[in-house]
């Protein structure tokens, strides 16, 4: 029986008139947290290419006795206090998304928010900020800008990961020099999580201990870490299905029907720890969430030892469209990362 029916009328493209029905709405479904470069304090406005900040120690405690009477010697008894001053740098590194629209698909009527040219700019915004965190919590190291297969690679800054590893003396790097090396992050500092497979409660207050003994102060902590390391955490107050030992035996009245199992904060004889979820730690350039991501976290001093530097503030530029092909723009950035008592009281979990 000859009939019109939502079959024939057709889907998309229509040949028959049938309407499409496109919400105006456009939903992005990417991470856009960035809590990392969002606690971060800013530091001094930078002037150069290289940021340069100085550090300083104490010797070990002495109390010999002194016979009274005694007459100083000025070669021996007399001492240079400025022998453990050291210079740390960091260079900065630029940042940068662009985007571009043609006349037309400006013109045409899309769904979503009006203007592909704006929209992109807010797009590249976002990505920009991503970028930024994504850097920060890399293990980028600091390298001066050089000619590779005859193309110039510019300027990259050290990052949290370099900043953090006990063992980095990488020439060119943040920890160069045999004095530099002496402000790295102490071994205990830095836990492997993915080389052991779990953490327990001992590990992580160990971790603290070693940052304790050489920072000097059981201050707030903020670690910034990604989903495995969270769990970890999380699971030091369940029950240990291989032993049945539970490490904590926890009651909590459940009589509104709510069950709270997350563990926002962690306090220690060696600090109070604030627990902060991120999926942009450990990434490479242009890498995706993976097992480096996921095990991966940073242990920062809430009194701002670490800050951020810009050299030029985020900034979008609009570009001439010299040759008819359509607007284009990008957004900028020229920033280092400072931590300005090295990596002594900073800790890592990779």
């Amino acid at each position: 029986m000859p009939q019109a029916t939502s079959y024939s009328l057709g889907d998309r493209p229509s040949v028959r008139g049938a309407r499409e029905s496109l919400d105006n709405t456009l939903r992005r479904t990417a991470v856009e947290s960035t809590p990392m470069f969002a606690m971060l304090s800013r530091g001094p406005k930078a002037k150069a290419m290289l940021s340069e900040w100085m550090v300083d120690d104490l010797s070990e405690v002495s109390f010999p006795g002194v016979a009274d009477g005694t007459p100083l010697a000025f070669s021996a008894d007399f001492v240079d206090k400025t022998t453990d001053r050291c210079r740390f740098g960091n260079r900065i590194q630029q940042v940068q998304r662009t985007f571009s629209v043609s006349p037309q698909a400006e013109a045409v009527d899309v769904a979503g928010p009006s203007g592909l040219y704006a929209t992109s700019k807010a797009r590249a915004l976002i990505e920009l900020k991503r970028d930024i965190e994504a850097l920060i919590c890399s293990d980028s190291e600091m390298s001066a800008s050089a000619v590779v297969n005859n193309v110039r690679t510019g300027d990259k800054l050290g990052a949290l990961g370099a900043w953090t590893d006990p063992t980095n003396n990488t020439a060119g790097g943040v920890y160069s020099s045999a004095l530099q090396q002496g402000y790295r992050a102490v071994a205990g500092s830095r836990f492997d999580l993915t080389g052991t497979g779990s953490m327990t409660e001992a590990n992580l207050r160990n971790l603290l201990q070693s940052i304790f003994e050489q920072h000097g102060s059981a201050s707030s902590y903020k670690l910034v870490g990604g989903p495995a390391v969270l769990n970890q955490v999380a699971d030091m107050t369940r029950t240990n299905i291989a032993t049945d030992h539970p490490s904590f035996q926890l009651t909590q009245n459940v009589g509104d029907g709510v069950l709270k199992l997350q563990v926002q904060e962690y306090i220690s004889d060696w600090g109070r720890v604030y627990l902060i979820p991120t999926l942009l730690n450990g990434r490479t350039s242009g890498g995706a969430l993976n097992a480096t991501s996921r095990n991966r976290a940073y242990i920062i001093p809430s009194d701002n030892h670490v800050s951020v530097r810009f050299l030029e503030d985020i900034r979008t530029i609009d570009l001439e469209d010299v040759d008819g092909a359509g607007k284009r723009g990008m957004v900028r950035t020229m920033l280092t990362l400072t931590p300005t008592s090295a990596g002594k009281p900073l800790g890592s979990i990779v």
